[in-house]
């Protein structure tokens, strides 16, 4: 029973820490310092990826996102071949009908499994003493038991988001983010196009 309720305790302090880890984060920026003050109006929004519904989900999502920072939106699934990667011909004259200025890119670039271990909480029971108990006074009651280690493996995927000029196809800015829950596609892509909207509005991109 002891060894049942240590093993409880453990999944979960181990559950609530992943679940507070369990988040997207954005690693870092790079801006074109070759390239003067620009505001973007129109972006093409690209989700590069072989998973159709993905590709859908996050251009719609980041879209929507861009909208509501007061910039038109457009997800390139609607004027893009849906069989695969686009090419720069396919590419360039999706920019020239949806007449975008910019074009976004959303693409991971690797995913990495980490591991997490968790040292055993401690379970506690009566240590009762032989002989007198005068002799023993003080030296029982609680005593903490120690069980293994919890191991535990999870995925991190990293996501390279950029933004290129569309009239000169120069990359203008770049970003790197983080997300320990790849399987979570539409959080994922709600807490990114979050990110990424607040991040090129502080560049004063948008």
């Amino acid at each position: 029973m002891r060894s049942m309720f240590a093993k409880m305790l453990i999944l979960i302090g181990v559950a609530s820490l992943l679940a507070s880890c369990a988040t997207t984060s954005l690693v870092d920026t790079w801006r074109n310092p070759g390239i003067p003050s620009v505001r973007f109006h129109k972006v093409l929004v690209v989700s590069i990826t072989r998973i159709e519904e993905k590709r859908r989900l996050f251009e719609d999502v980041i879209a929507n996102e861009l909208r509501a920072s007061g910039v038109e939106a457009v997800s390139s699934y609607t004027l893009l071949p849906t069989d695969g990667k686009p090419d720069q011909k396919a590419l360039s004259k999706a920019v020239k009908e949806s007449g975008a200025d910019a074009v976004l890119t959303v693409q991971t670039v690797r995913v990495e499994e980490q591991m997490y271990v968790q040292s055993s909480y401690p379970y506690y029971d009566y240590w009762y003493p032989t002989g007198p108990p005068w002799y023993y006074y003080g030296d029982y009651g609680m005593v903490p038991f120690y069980g293994p280690p919890y191991i535990s493996t999870y995925e991190v995927a990293s996501i390279q988001v950029n933004l290129l000029e569309a009239r000169t196809d120069s990359l203008i800015w770049a970003a790197n983010l983080q997300t320990s829950e790849p399987g979570k596609v539409v959080t994922v892509s709600k807490d990114l196009a979050r990110l990424v909207a607040q991040a090129l509005a502080k560049a004063g991109l948008i």
